[in-house]
């Protein structure tokens, strides 16, 4: 009776062993390298929106501007997601630079933490380029003081409007912490070619991130160009297929900037399309 209730025992336990092992191996499957975090969710509070970060299953969030930083620090270490970057804005318009107040003080908080500055450079004028080089080298040296990266972020209608811009002033620029951002959304705006990835490998050695949403290929404006993750005709999974096949390990984030939805319904639902897509991207990989 003793050995059969042992070898039944070693039985259940390697069988458990072997599911738990395949569980793994599929949940490994399943998640591609590269973090994935999301922002602008609207009017609620730090607190409010890293605990919905943490539930949902992203693994962090980003904030804009230097107001309240050290509380919005608080509210990610808390629920122990990481504020992946700060945005902060330089003006190059009108003959002068004018940086974001307290920007100087911002950074130097940051210290020690992996958190990179999402640096956008708006304004326009005669020596504009020369300005955002200008602005763009003071900002990455003060965050090389603290250990930090900067990414420049394209935005339409800004000087650095779009992938090719940030990444002519960052190579101009000449920092080794300076690198640059693809946002999906602005560079549909800014007449990006839905079908080609060219502009993204070209940018790779210096990519520090990229950020997507559901979007119409030919959207006109921000309801149409910026969606729920699933919604739209822009092959999403397939921009991420693409990256993750030119060796894109950086961050991935879901831009939320003017979707009319309840934040925690949006996030639960967009996680539930980024394992999806996550899932494809990684078969296809393993496949190769």
């Amino acid at each position: 009776m003793l050995n059969r209730y042992l070898a039944g025992s070693a039985l259940l336990l390697c069988t458990a062993a072997c599911l738990a092992f395949g569980q793994a191996s599929s949940s490994r499957a399943a998640h591609l390298p590269n973090p994935i975090f999301a922002y602008e969710l609207g009017a609620i509070s730090p607190e409010q929106q890293a605990q919905l970060i943490h539930e949902t299953g992203f693994e962090g969030t980003v904030f804009d501007g230097t107001n309240l930083l050290p509380e919005r620090l608080r509210a990610v270490d808390d629920q122990h997601v990481q504020l992946f970057f700060l945005w902060l804005t330089v003006d190059v318009g009108d003959g002068h630079i004018a940086y974001e107040r307290g920007m100087e003080e911002a950074i130097r908080e940051l210290k020690g933490r992996n958190t990179v500055v999402w640096l956008a450079v708006k304004g326009s004028g005669a020596g504009a380029e020369q300005r955002a080089i200008e602005a763009s080298r003071r900002v990455s040296d003060l965050a090389s003081e603290a250990n930090l990266r900067v990414a420049l972020y394209p935005h339409y209608g800004f000087y650095l409007a779009r992938l090719s811009d940030v990444l002519r002033v960052a190579e101009e620029a000449q920092r080794s912490n300076l690198g640059v951002t693809f946002n999906l959304c602005h560079e549909l705006r800014s007449g990006f070619d839905p079908d080609g990835t060219a502009p993204i490998q070209s940018a790779l050695p210096r990519l520090y991130a990229v950020t997507v949403n559901g979007a119409d290929r030919e959207g006109h404006d921000w309801s149409t160009l910026i969606q729920p993750l699933g919604h739209g005709d822009f092959n999403v999974a397939g921009l991420l297929r693409s990256l993750v096949s030119i060796g894109y390990r950086g961050p991935i984030g879901l831009q939320c900037y003017g979707i009319k939805e309840d934040p925690r319904k949006l996030l639960t639902r967009s996680m539930e399309e980024w394992r999806k897509m996550a899932l494809q991207a990684s078969l296809s990989q393993s496949e190769r």
